[in-house]
């Protein structure tokens, strides 16, 4: 069977042309492991390669899902595994590439099968969150359960929320339900490879990177979802740079200011991404 590839990385950092070389290389066909490439909307402010940029490679999982829709780790595993089946099954290679670390754990580690628990579980987690703010929330999961809140990087509601409810849904913590776990990819049936150009290179390219954004259609973009109405708390509503643009549409900023903020929290955004791949995937191959 042949090797299934995962390259991952900090946004901006090559991934997808990277992917490309490679699947002419291998005869392969490419998998989107990026959680905001898979809604149709984000084009654009996603980065999701243009179908000039595909080179008449297959490309898997990009653009099919409703930014309406609460896509998650778990809807994507069911559709990655069938697909990785298939590929293999035709003699190509599968060649998974994005940002999101969350989606390779998954795949190579194991995602936790969590019991249904009731629905005030998550209601007494949002109305902490609601009433005392993110540090409280934070505070909590952290006395629930302090092994997975010790991964949860920066402010990240959704995560400290997940950690919240099932804790005191199940009555056991998210960390001890991860342990239990088994890998959809076995070992030695897959290679991992992270990209990590020099920093200061990355916060370069993220620079001019959002700029051309701008200049292809990243304004329009923005409006069109703004249009749609949709909440705030969607995971397609967290594009880097969607709010930003977002309040100038509103009259709140400049044009220019929103586009600096945007590109200063997509550097703060590729610093994060940069220490948890590097923490998180010691095991890779760093290129």
């Amino acid at each position: 069977m042949k090797v299934i590839h995962c390259i991952a990385g900090p946004t901006a950092s090559g991934k997808s042309a990277f992917a490309v070389k490679l699947a002419k290389r291998l005869d392969g066909e490419i998998i989107n492991a990026d959680a905001l490439q898979v809604y149709s909307e984000l084009q654009v402010l996603s980065a999701r390669p243009a179908k000039a940029e595909m080179e008449h490679i297959p490309h898997h999982l990009f653009g099919h899902i409703c930014p309406s829709v609460r896509y998650s780790t778990g809807h994507w595993l069911r559709e990655v595994d069938p697909l990785i089946i298939d590929i293999l099954a035709r003699g190509k290679t599968p060649i998974l590439v994005g940002g999101t670390g969350l989606y390779f754990k998954a795949l190579t580690q194991g995602l936790a099968q969590i019991p249904k628990f009731p629905s005030s579980a998550i209601q007494e987690a949002q109305a902490v969150l609601d009433t005392d703010g993110i540090e409280a929330l934070r505070r909590l999961a952290e006395n629930l359960d302090p092994q997975a809140s010790s991964k949860v990087l920066g402010n990240d509601p959704q995560r400290l929320l997940r950690i919240v409810s099932v804790s005191k849904g199940t009555g056991k913590p998210l960390s001890l339900w991860q342990n239990e776990t088994h890998a959809v990819l076995p070992a030695g049936t897959w290679k991992g490879m992270v990209l990590l150009p020099k920093r200061e290179n990355l916060y370069d390219t993220i620079n001019t990177r959002f700029a051309d954004m701008i200049r292809e259609g990243g304004l329009a973009e923005a409006k069109r979802i703004f249009d749609l109405d949709l909440s705030p708390d969607l995971p397609a509503m967290k594009a880097i740079g969607l709010r930003e643009l977002t309040a100038y549409i509103m009259g709140e900023t400049s044009l220019d200011k929103a586009i600096e903020l945007a590109m200063r929290q997509t550097r703060r955004f590729a610093k994060r991404q940069y220490t948890w791949l590097r923490g998180q995937m010691s095991d890779w191959e760093q290129i």
